[in-house]
């Protein structure tokens, strides 16, 4: 219909709008690992793990440090060989699975609710759809086969097509060889045409393609690598969650925490989608919380910031509030309709929610992603009840909760990009101080830091093989992962500082924000003074800089 194509070329126009800016945004976090591995496909396809790398402080294989099917990997080496390998070309081609996300949850949203339009915008304009749109991991590009598979596999159910249940059955597999956690959606859908047609029906049968490539790949990996990576992504999940182990109910608030902060847009809809009754229980809630959060050093084994004490307890305390009316809404939703469609919005939730807060190592945003589609569609789908879309002589209802959404998102957004490009500086200004003067510089530390400064000629310090000249410097990162302390033969030389410029983090343990492991900080984000980024120079001689 004619609405319907207006409202998605809305929708792209204004993503596309709200993310070019950011196209130049440093590569951060995880991105090296899946860049690398689409580097090493361009010379040997057939092997995309078969190379070396230092990501924990020595060499490994990188079958055994990057915990993702390589699907991703493929996709930039492809976008690769046709834009080139920089920040904008890179950012520009995952601009297109952003896309594909944004129309597929319109044509999702359409089956589930009668205004797609505002259920969309409500699962767009939130933080975690922004900042991990601007990433070129697997997270956006998993998610665009996901809602592809969940479009056609409705639509193969309602309209008894074999074949458009067999493409949604392959892009399930193809969306799992992105990123293992869309198995769930075998499992997802499995259940929904079950309750659907009210037997275990013919439909089924396509269950078994994303099955039979899962196992393909299994037994690839095992010939190439010795083990099958699916199963040994398990593993890991399981051996490292045991290490970072922070208690059931830690980890239950600081998912909750992370749900309603990476999904913001439900606070801004509070006052429409609840009664006085409920939002003044909601603040009693959040109030109390932050006050029992504030009474405790620690959040689990996450340590709570010393200096914004109380204002990270009450932040931790209204972003649990939001994610628990999340959870009730979709459940109010169960309760209500009870059918087949208003199941599959629970489980695609409460599955998603415990996935990223008990089974996964950590919990991040990345994890929560996937929630924002039948978290639009759940917002819409009560709206529709409560409130008129436009009243007589005024905007639409739902444009000022929109705006405030997408005003946080922007500034989440750019407090990440902030983070992304301390990385890239540090590195730059490091090797104009000391590339010139010192035999070899060496650094700690991974993520984007550890992509920049290999790319000016550093090394990564192998700790199981460390070899230093008198004229050597180390340099070593402040906010970092893998990072060991110096030994005291090291004189320490300067601190190179990267301004921040901001009030808002996404990764500072120093204000509790910690977007894409939350053994940084228990919020996805955080409102704080936020410190310089340091980077510390270790010598074992007096050197001096240029």
């Amino acid at each position: 219909p004619r609405d319907d194509r207006a409202a998605m070329i809305f929708v792209a126009l204004l993503v596309l709008i709200l993310l070019l800016p950011f196209v130049g945004k440093a590569f951060h976090i995880d991105d090296p690992l899946f860049i690398w591995v689409a580097q090493h496909i361009q010379m040997n396809p057939g092997n995309p793990y078969g190379f070396p790398v230092n990501w924990y402080g020595t060499d490994m294989p990188v079958s055994a440090v990057n915990k993702n099917p390589p699907l991703v990997s493929y996709y930039i080496a492809l976008a690769a060989s046709v834009l080139g390998w920089s920040e904008p070309a890179l950012h520009l081609a995952f601009l297109l699975p952003a896309l594909a996300v944004a129309l597929g949850m319109y044509l999702v949203a359409r089956r589930f609710c009668e205004r797609p339009l505002l259920a969309t915008l409500a699962g767009l304009l939130t933080p975690v759809f922004f900042v991990t749109s601007l990433t070129v991991m697997s997270d956006m590009l998993m998610l665009a086969f996901w809602v592809f598979a969940v479009y056609f596999w409705i639509q193969g159910m309602d309209t008894r097509k074999q074949g458009t249940l067999a493409l949604a059955g392959l892009l399930i597999g193809v969306a799992a060889l992105t990123k293992y956690f869309a198995i769930m959606l075998i499992p997802l859908l499995g259940s929904y045409s079950i309750v659907k047609e009210r037997r275990v029906g013919w439909s089924l049968l396509y269950l078994l393609v994303p099955i039979a490539l899962l196992a393909w790949y299994q037994w690839t990996t095992h010939q190439l690598y010795g083990r099958g990576l699916l199963l040994d992504a398990a593993t890991y999940a399981t051996d490292t969650r045991s290490r970072f182990d922070q208690g059931l109910i830690p980890k239950l608030y600081i998912g909750l925490a992370f749900t309603g902060g990476c999904i913001a847009s439900a606070l801004f809809f509070a006052r429409q989608l609840w009664s006085s009754t409920a939002l003044v229980l909601g603040a009693l809630v959040a109030g109390l919380s932050a006050v029992v959060i504030a009474s405790f050093p620690t959040l689990g084994a996450v340590p709570l910031a010393g200096t914004t004490h109380w204002l990270l307890a009450l932040q931790i305390g209204i972003w649990g509030t939001v994610g628990v009316s999340l959870l009730v809404l979709v459940a109010l939703d169960l309760y209500r309709q009870r059918d087949a469609d208003s199941l599959f919005l629970f489980l695609w939730m409460i599955g998603t929610f415990v996935f990223a807060g008990f089974i996964n190592w950590t919990t991040n945003g990345r994890s929560i992603l996937p929630m924002i589609v039948p978290a639009g569609i759940l917002i819409a789908r009560l709206l529709e009840r409560r409130v008129a879309s436009r009243r007589p002589g005024r905007l639409p209802a739902t444009l000022m909760p929109l705006a405030a959404a997408a005003a946080l998102s922007l500034a989440v957004t750019w407090a990440d990009v902030r983070f992304a490009e301390s990385g890239r500086a540090g590195a730059r200004m490091i090797h104009e101080k000391y590339a010139a003067s010192a035999d070899t510089v060496w650094f700690q530390g991974h993520w984007g830091f550890q992509y920049y400064m290999q790319q000016l000629g550093a090394k990564a310090v192998d700790v199981k093989n460390l070899r230093f000249a008198p004229r050597d410097i180390v340099a070593v990162p402040t906010t970092n992962t893998n990072v060991y302390g110096m030994g005291p033969q090291w004189i320490a030389l300067e601190v190179v500082d990267v301004p921040m410029y901001g009030w808002l983090a996404t990764m500072n343990p120093g204000v509790g924000a910690g977007f894409y492991a939350d053994v940084f900080g228990p919020l996805p984000f955080a409102v704080g003074s936020i410190p310089m980024e340091r980077f510390k120079i270790f010598s074992t001689s007096p050197l001096r800089a240029n």
